[in-house]
């Protein structure tokens, strides 16, 4: 059974927890998912691919202290 979105944003948060905010993480997980059903079906909650983005992502905005890429500050 895949993972459900949730465990995607909790696995996450786990590893990000100290570095990045909670509402950062879920927010760029929900953008990442946005971006990746545009590619594939809209049904599928979890597309493939999905975790390793926004933990690419993640690991940017951890490192850099910059923005989310929608514009808002995450430090």
């Amino acid at each position: 059974m895949p993972d459900s979105y949730a465990d995607v944003v909790e696995r996450l948060c786990g590893e990000f927890d100290g570095r990045v905010p909670l509402s950062t993480v879920t927010q760029i997980v929900r953008q990442c998912c946005r971006e990746a059903n545009c590619a594939d079906s809209p049904a599928d909650p979890n597309p493939p691919g999905l975790e390793c983005l926004a933990r690419q992502r993640l690991q940017a905005v951890s490192t850099t202290g910059g923005t989310t890429g929608s514009g808002d500050e995450t430090s």
